[in-house]
């Protein structure tokens, strides 16, 4: 049932929009014409489909294929937007090698959209009957801020979501988090010469950093997950002082968190503000603050689930199926926070967010086949 020639063709079309998250790269092309593509073939499709603006440039695009009855309705789910494409040589190329079809956002994730959008081709030609809604949502800025399944989830609900994040085909039951926070160490500011009156933010923060490392040995050895790994602590970013001998007056890190399923986001913020609580009553002259800019939850689902189970079913022969977790963040989240039930399933390629990028075309064609039967065991 499902067309091989339309999806790599699909595929190619896809990989040459340019859809580069502009929030991620300046000058990205956003998805306005990947969307426009989208709406354009699900309407030739036969499905109902809309596109959502969410800011200038930026757009969801919802499909839809209604259910005869009252049965289990189901979101099939990809996001448009893709990484910047510094140093590649072709990256609008979709160029095809030796079943490999390269190009920025083949694996990440247009390969999945083409499989989607397979999966509509299959069911609106076949006119197979579904008792559930089956919904299609393609949507902006998961590269960034996940402004487009933040609004999404808004205004749309289902039964299940399935997620077509890469994974190379094996189901993934769940992911890390992370959260982002900036602390600030204050000192006052005096000329070089003068010690007495002047108080270095930067020796300060580097009370902060040894705790933080302290810490980030802690959890990672302790703090394990048999799905996701383990947990871990960063500091990408520091900033401090304004010039040669001047005492530093404030000193700004940011600290990247990423967390495990079961870990609360009040647990690691008071973990480790709890680090400064110390180091202000050990010293009198330390003063700091911490605020969280990010938090996004981690995700786990149960294979007792009745979508896991579906999939499962899907993936033939059934010795192929292999249960992992991924140690970064998706959209997941956020459609799991949302009381969706959701899993994760995509297919195999490489070079993620890297200067070669390529998905494998028969994994994309086996994905549309167990995206295909899985909405027809589930939207009943």
């Amino acid at each position: 049932m499902i067309d091989s020639d339309f999806i790599t063709n699909t595929l190619v079309d896809l990989v040459r929009i340019n859809s580069v998250n502009p929030d991620l790269e300046k000058g990205g092309a956003g998805e306005v014409e990947i969307g426009t593509y989208l709406h354009n073939t699900l309407s030739l499709l036969g499905f109902s489909s809309t596109v959502d603006t969410i800011t200038e440039g930026r757009v969801n695009v919802i499909g839809k294929y209604p259910g005869t009855r009252n049965g289990k309705s189901l979101i099939l789910n990809a996001h448009m937007d893709t990484v910047g494409v510094q140093g590649m040589k072709n990256p609008f190329g979709a160029i095809i090698k030796e079943g490999k079809l390269f190009g920025r956002g083949a694996y990440d994730m247009k390969g999945s959209i083409a499989a989607i959008l397979g999966v509509a081709k299959a069911i609106s030609e076949g006119h197979v009957n579904l008792s559930g809604d089956l919904i299609l949502a393609f949507v902006a800025d998961e590269e960034y801020e996940s402004i487009g399944t933040s609004k999404l989830i808004k205004e749309i609900s289902a039964d299940a979501c399935i997620v077509t994040e890469p994974t190379d085909l094996r189901v993934c039951l769940g992911h890390r988090g992370f959260g982002v926070y900036e602390i600030t160490t204050h000192g006052k500011v005096a000329h070089g010469g003068l010690h007495k009156e002047g108080i270095d933010a930067n020796i300060k923060m580097g009370k902060v950093l040894y705790q933080l490392d302290q810490l980030s040995k802690e959890i990672t050895a302790s703090r394990k997950h048999k799905l996701c790994g383990e947990a871990s602590l960063h500091v990408p970013l520091i900033k401090g002082g304004q010039s040669l001998f001047i005492y530093s007056d404030r000193c700004i890190i940011q600290v990247e968190r990423r967390t495990l399923p079961g870990e609360m986001e009040t647990t690691v913020f008071e973990e480790l503000k709890g680090i400064l609580d110390k180091l202000n009553k050990e010293d009198k002259d330390f003063k700091a603050t911490i605020k969280q800019v990010i938090w996004r939850n981690p995700h786990e689902i149960s294979k007792d689930a009745a979508i896991v189970k579906s999939l499962s079913k899907s993936i033939l022969p059934p010795n192929h199926l292999e249960y992992i977790g991924h140690t970064w963040w998706e959209d997941s989240g956020l459609f799991a926070e949302a009381g969706i039930p959701t899993v994760i399933v995509g297919p195999k390629g490489g070079g993620i967010h890297q200067q070669e990028e390529w998905v494998e075309i028969d994994s994309v064609f086996d994905l549309s086949k167990i995206l295909l039967q899985t909405a027809i065991n589930f939207c009943q």
